[in-house]
């Protein structure tokens, strides 16, 4: 591992100016340096959003040999987190009356693609964005032929999806168990894209990332993005290049972000947005399965962590692995941005649990 280095600015949320360098909290650097030990680990950038403030840690590097650490303006790829954008912009749908959350999923679809039933019981939205749908969590189709392994995806069109669709015969009642589905939250990301006449990115940059002020969150890396963007390495530490999730499962893992943007997305869903898009994200957080202890909102897990329930997700692609947990309660949010496909879980979950024991 190289040799660490970190960097911490203190922001505040309510005048958005970079405060100064200040020396890192022990028991944090403490937690992360375990994380690091690990010796394919090459870089973390780290948000914490507490008490209407933001603290970033950058910790490692943004590529092997740069010398450079990660900072709030480090772009990563965020993986599945992606998900509950796609969430959003359904809850967004749905506000403005374009469709509605039991909808029939065919309804958006070619006529060409059979009823997606069992039973009797139709494939709904709600299903697609809960994993309740018994979608697979990936296409048969999917494997057969992966041209580049370094990026999968690529290849993967939306009449491939439909192909799947048509040959594929639901197995269980949908909505009756969850079965986490890449393919299904793709497929709900395309319905949006027909609904709007509009790519995913649009939608995502237009109705989420200007409303709440996130200038560096989007899908396509432009040519002057690229200084900001972190070398993704796999778990043995090789170079892995980045994925490139195209329309038909850009809504389950496209996004690209910051730890600054992410912490701005964490206080939209902490509330206070006004209007419709503040609708559409409380929407996303409304409990609507759940299967022993675990509970689910719109593409959002509730996991605990601590002694309360959090909304989380996590993401992966083959270069990155990121986390996002966000205490509705105690009102704070921790992101972990990693550059290595060494998941930052359990760091996550541990300042999630130190932030909560220090509610008073």
């Amino acid at each position: 591992m190289n040799k660490v280095v970190w960097l911490l600015f203190l922001v505040s949320t309510a005048t958005g100016c970079k405060g100064q360098p200040s020396t890192p909290d022990k028991a944090i650097d403490s937690m992360v340096q375990s994380y690091l030990k690990n010796n394919h680990a090459v870089g973390l950038s780290i948000g914490i959003l507490k008490e209407g403030k933001t603290r970033f840690y950058g910790y490692g590097e943004t590529g092997k040999g740069s010398g450079k650490a990660p900072d709030s303006a480090t772009i990563f790829e965020i993986g599945s987190i992606s998900k509950t954008f796609t969430a959003t912009l359904l809850g967004l749908a749905i506000v403005t009356g374009k469709l509605r959350l039991d909808d029939s999923v065919n309804k958006y679809l070619p006529d060409s693609i059979p009823l997606l039933q069992y039973s009797g019981k139709v494939m709904r939205l709600r299903d697609l964005a809960n994993h309740t749908s018994g979608l697979p969590r990936m296409p048969s189709n999917f494997f057969a032929p992966v041209v580049d392994l370094q990026d999968p995806y690529r290849n993967y069109t939306i009449e491939k999806l439909y192909s799947f669709l048509k040959h594929w015969q639901p197995g269980r009642v949908p909505g009756s168990k969850y079965d986490y589905s890449n393919i299904g939250v793709g497929l709900l990301g395309v319905i949006l894209q027909r609904v709007y006449g509009r790519s995913y990115e649009e939608m995502v940059v237009s109705q989420i990332c200007r409303p709440l002020g996130m200038y560096d969150t989007r899908v396509t890396i432009r040519e002057q993005d690229s200084v900001f963007f972190a070398k993704g390495y796999d778990f043995s530490g090789n170079y892995n290049s980045p994925w490139n999730l195209p329309a038909a499962f850009a809504g389950a893992g496209a996004i690209r972000s910051t730890a600054g943007d992410m912490l701005k997305y964490a206080q939209a869903n902490l509330g206070g947005v006004a209007g419709e898009l503040g609708k559409a994200i409380q929407m996303t957080h409304d409990s609507t399965f759940s299967q022993g202890d675990l509970v689910l909102g719109l593409a959002w897990h509730y996991i605990r962590p601590g002694e309360e329930r959090v909304l989380f997700h996590n993401g992966g692609t083959g270069g990155y692995r990121c986390y996002l947990a966000i205490h509705l309660k105690l009102q704070f949010a921790v992101v972990v941005l990693a550059n290595t496909a060494i998941s930052p879980d359990s760091l996550g979950n541990e300042l999630m649990r130190y932030l909560e024991k220090q509610k008073g």
